[in-house]
């Protein structure tokens, strides 16, 4: 089964007799993609025991940890982060195992196509945004907005979510915290205007945190502002996964001038330059950094330590 919606996989999700053999997750937004995640986590395994991999696993683990039963009783769950970014062997044994085992359940995320999606349709759920139109995404997150201020007992105003997109973008985490913000700002008002947006909405904070991220795995510097933390995490991550998608060309011969369709957003000046960093810093530089911010991502879930220290943590690795 393929569902395009969030909403119409959550209902799935609920309504579930009992779990599917596998998901996919195929949400380009890292903080959509990780809420749905969340989601799936908690309905399946209600006791938090899931076991995590990244693409750099050794799939040998990944068909234990499928076939080991739960400390907490039922099947083990078992997350696979980025399987977008794993090599076709590893692809092609995983699919085979699919196909042969029911053992647990496996739940894929992927921020991009994937040889997966063919396959976890017929045996499966995918949750699918890959192709979700500008429009339709912008209406969606209207009705997440909307949502949010009324369980704050607010009305937010017709006209504040175009606002929002234009001066914020459509980055699902900054709308939420600025949204919270908005919220706190009204205090005992009923209504959400779009005069409380100009009070208090900088244009854009996505920018500042990209900037931030590419100093930081780049250029070894970088400053950290706490209001900014979930942003430069999934900035970090894509800066991170940019080099180590760079190095795997480069392990595969596969020459400068070909590299176009892999980073179609990328000035070819910054590939260029990015490509000689890359070289130098090597990928085994790019894994250990993925590892790391996927623990504080995972710590920063949890609320066991600041903002500040995890950034802390980061840095000192990165830097």
């Amino acid at each position: 089964m393929r569902y395009q919606t969030i909403h119409s996989f959550e209902k799935h999700l609920l309504g579930e007799s009992s779990p599917s053999p596998v998901y996919l997750i195929a949400i380009p937004d890292d903080y959509e993609r990780a809420q749905v995640l969340g989601l799936v986590s908690s309905r399946l395994s209600p006791a938090s025991e899931v076991v995590r991999f990244s693409p750099e696993l050794d799939c040998v683990d990944l068909f234990d940890a499928l076939q080991s039963p739960s400390l907490f009783g039922g099947e083990p769950v078992v997350l696979l982060e980025d399987c977008d970014d794993l090599k076709k062997k590893e692809v092609d044994r995983i699919l085979e195992f699919l196909q042969t085992n029911r053992s647990g359940s496996l739940v894929l995320s992927s921020r991009g196509k994937t040889p997966f999606a063919k396959v976890v349709e017929k045996m499966g759920v995918v949750c699918d945004l890959l192709d979700e139109k500008p429009w339709d995404k912008e209406k969606r997150l209207s009705i997440t907005l909307s949502e949010m201020a009324k369980r704050a007992g607010k009305r937010l105003g017709g006209d504040a979510p175009p606002l929002l997109f234009e001066r914020l973008g459509r980055d699902a985490a900054l709308l939420v915290k600025e949204m919270e913000k908005l919220i706190c700002y009204v205090g005992e008002r009923p209504t959400i205007e779009r005069s409380d947006i100009f009070q208090i909405s900088s244009l854009s904070d996505s920018d500042t945190a990209w900037q931030m991220a590419e100093e930081i795995v780049w250029e070894r510097g970088g400053s950290f502002d706490p209001a900014h933390f979930p942003q430069i995490l999934f900035s970090l991550r894509s800066q991170l996964q940019i080099g180590l998608k760079i190095t795997s060309l480069l392990e595969a011969g596969v020459p400068s001038g070909e590299w176009g369709p892999y980073f179609p957003k990328m000035w070819p000046r910054t590939l260029e330059k990015r490509r000689d960093q890359a070289m130098k810093k090597g990928s085994g530089f790019f894994k250990r950094g993925l590892d790391i911010v996927y623990k504080v991502e995972a710590l920063s879930r949890s609320g066991a330590s600041s903002a500040e220290a995890l950034f802390d943590l980061v840095r000192v690795y990165l830097g």
